[in-house]
């Protein structure tokens, strides 16, 4: 695994984080708690994440579970979340031009991560592969190579990233 600067948390971390009961959300508690304060953020993600959150709570009309991931899904000392500006879809544009197995959500996501310094994508959804790289020049500005790694959220990772953090 390339060294780790900052890791992008998809939708599906925040629903094990906050629906699931397992090893998979303890050890996710452990690494989000595990962060060094004072320092910028080492998670992030996107405000598109906030709203792939809500569809099961408005659908279910569930308001406790809105107000936990709307309270969650907000910018503080372990967590950067940022907007869906035009530079993300531009990015997210050229990602699903070079992978055509990227839905347009997954590209988004990938973007942000991208936009946001994160070296690593943290995701469960297997239509999310390996590593992206951005590599695109338009009219003349070249915009890349940058690129993004995929892991997986599953117990060897998530305490091998554990492991990693100072204490």
């Amino acid at each position: 695994m390339k060294p780790i600067s900052r890791i992008y948390l998809d939708t599906n971390i925040f629903i094990t984080l906050i629906e699931k009961s397992d090893v998979t959300q303890r050890l996710l508690v452990d690494l989000l708690t595990k962060q060094p304060l004072g320092e910028r953020p080492l998670f992030a993600t996107s405000e598109l994440t906030l709203s792939e959150l809500l569809v099961k709570p408005y659908r279910q009309k569930d308001e406790m579970l809105m107000m936990q991931y709307d309270s969650l899904i907000l910018s503080n000392e372990w967590l950067d979340v940022r907007s869906v500006d035009r530079g993300v879809l531009y990015y997210a544009s050229v990602l699903r031009a070079q992978h055509n197995h990227l839905k347009l959500p997954d590209a988004i996501h990938l973007s942000s991560a991208i936009g946001q310094g994160c070296s690593h994508l943290l995701t469960n959804d297997l239509g999310i592969k390996d590593q992206y790289i951005v590599d695109h020049e338009r009219h003349g500005v070249h915009g890349g190579p940058v690129s993004v790694s995929v892991i997986r959220p599953d117990e060897f990772t998530l305490t091998s990233l554990i492991e990693s953090l100072p204490a």
